[in-house]
C-alpha cells in the first residue's frame, strides 16, 4: 500500500482477514473481541502481523498482538506507527 491508511481501514482489514481465517462472517466479528477469545494462536497472530505488514509496506513487531488484543487496538496503534513512518519505510 502507498498511501497511508486509516485506522477504521486498518480495523476493516483485520475483520476480514480474521472472518477468512476463522471462517466466519465479518460482522460475526467484533472490533473489540480479544485475538485469543477469537481463537488466533501465536503462529497464526504471526502470519496476521506478517500479512498486515505486506499490506501496509512497513515493518511491524509480532508482539503487537499481545499488547494490543483487539482489532480496535490494533489498528488504532498501528495507524499511528504509519502515520509517523518514514516515506522511505513504506
Amino acid at each position: 500500500m502507498s498511501t497511508k491508511a486509516s485506522e477504521s481501514e486498518i480495523r476493516e482489514w483485520c475483520i476480514a482477514y480474521l472472518a477468512r481465517a476463522l471462517k466466519l462472517a465479518p460482522e460475526r466479528i467484533s472490533p473489540q473481541a480479544k485475538f485469543a477469545r477469537l481463537g488466533l494462536d501465536s503462529a497464526a497472530s504471526a502470519l496476521l502481523i506478517a500479512d498486515l505488514e505486506d499490506w501496509l509496506g512497513v515493518e511491524l513487531s509480532a508482539e503487537l498482538i499481545f499488547d494490543h488484543e483487539t482489532p480496535a487496538a490494533l489498528a488504532r496503534y498501528v495507524a499511528r506507527c504509519c502515520a509517523t513512518a518514514p516515506a522511505a519505510a513504506r
